[in-house]
């Protein structure tokens, strides 16, 4: 008895009004986007350019509800070890696995992808995503006609959920989404050492695991980034007892999306100082690696580049980041120099200021992050810049915090054409 009044106290002592606003804000949206996923006649064919007036005004509403209490969450600042949150966080993330990917059909394409491989036994990044079995179920999609643009190490985490799915559709993107909330909660877990390691406030815990760009993009739509945010949180962790990065890990991330090339400098370093013998060494085997990779799929890189990486060519693909539309606007057929060129420029002085210069591993992966999402990539979806969120968290400066909630918001709104 004594025992059940204590759980009791300790229950109602985590609890309070503004704590109560925060669980309805997160609930709330969950219930509303999981609703109006499963209220859908046909799960693979209507989602977000034609879920309707009423669809786009549940989202704009379920998108308030997410951003005022994750703001409203950054000013109460709650404990690591509130049992409230905990419970809503529990909740939230069994709605979100249990929900059919509504806002992208990326999920899908992985299903295919896999299908392609694992079943028909063909070469993925040759054969055109639409020779999937079920990719009829799709509909009428631009990018059926090419070839996979996923690394070789995403395809063979896609084996478990192929296999569990029997190939089937549906049940892959749920088997496959299982594989993501464990990703998730893994990097939560190596967030929380990585932040203990570096002295940081508690309440950032709930900055990550209730992040509601992290919600969406991830647990509910299961974008890939989020292995590729483990492994750098793992190599982050490591880093403060090994004093390098692994170059196995690094290249692993690269083969997981190859827009993680930009963060290879990292395995240059030892000691926080510059290597000799680790860049000769790192570099090498990044060469050989990916040399035997197009090897293997017998595809040469310029190829790999238009084929299957065709998205390249899309113009303000969901919508541009301000500063492409504006370059677009006034520069027209040589935007695309000039972005490159500023982001050349961005990249070399984070290259320079924040590892050579004083070593800021976390920083230089925003920055280059933020700097090839925002200033030279056309082709921009809500999903990308995901990445940057959780390394904005860790940096001990309130303004990269500010930076994590601008992104945060732009990952959502994104989605709606602004």
């Amino acid at each position: 008895m004594q025992n059940l009044k204590l759980k009791l106290n300790s229950w109602s002592a985590n609890f309070s009004w503004p704590l109560f606003i925060v669980v309805i804000f997160f609930l709330s949206p969950t219930l509303i986007i999981a609703g109006a996923s499963f209220s859908r006649q046909d799960f693979f064919q209507q989602h977000l350019e034609n879920i309707g007036t009423v669809g786009h005004c549940l989202l704009v509403l379920s998108f308030c509800f997410y951003l005022l209490g994750y703001l409203l969450l950054a000013v109460i600042k709650p404990p690591v070890n509130n049992i409230w949150l905990w419970l809503v966080t529990a909740l939230i993330f069994a709605i979100s696995l249990v929900t059919v990917p509504l806002l992208s059909r990326d999920t899908s394409a992985y299903a295919l992808n896999a299908d392609i491989f694992y079943h028909s036994h063909l070469n993925p990044y040759l054969a055109p995503i639409g020779l999937g079995r079920q990719s009829w179920l799709l509909g009428k999609l631009w990018w059926l006609n090419y070839p996979s643009p996923y690394g070789p190490i995403f395809l063979m985490l896609l084996g478990w959920p192929f296999l569990m799915s029997g190939g089937q559709l549906l049940p892959f993107i749920f088997s496959y989404k299982v594989l993501v909330l464990a990703s998730f909660i893994a990097s939560g877990y190596l967030f929380s050492s990585y932040r203990r390691q570096c002295h940081l406030p508690a309440y950032l815990d709930w900055l990550f695991y209730l992040n509601p760009a992290l919600i969406i993009n991830w647990l509910l739509e299961g974008h890939q980034e989020v292995f590729i945010v483990l492994i750098i949180l793992w190599l982050l962790w490591r880093s403060n007892k090994q004093k390098v990065f692994s170059l196995g890990a690094l290249l692993l991330v690269s083969f997981i999306k190859i827009t993680a090339v930009i963060f290879w400098p990292l395995s240059w370093f030892k000691d926080k100082i510059f290597n000799w013998r680790r860049f000769w060494q790192a570099n090498l085997l990044f060469l050989l690696s990916w040399l035997l990779f197009f090897a293997i799929i017998h595809v040469t890189p310029p190829e790999f580049w238009h084929n299957n990486l065709a998205f390249l060519d899309q113009q303000c693909f969901y919508t541009c980041s301000p500063l492409v539309m504006a370059s677009n606007n006034l520069l027209g057929e040589s935007a695309g120099i000039v972005r490159l060129g500023l982001f050349v420029v961005i990249y070399l002085a984070s290259l320079y200021f924040l590892l050579f210069k004083n070593y800021q591993p976390i920083k230089f992966i925003v920055w280059s992050f933020t700097a090839l999402f925002f200033v030279n990539t056309s082709w921009l979806t809500p999903w990308h810049p995901t990445l940057i969120i959780p390394f904005s968290l860790l940096t001990k400066q309130r303004s990269y915090i500010y930076l994590a909630g601008v992104i945060t918001a732009y990952c959502l709104w994104h989605y709606l054409g602004l």
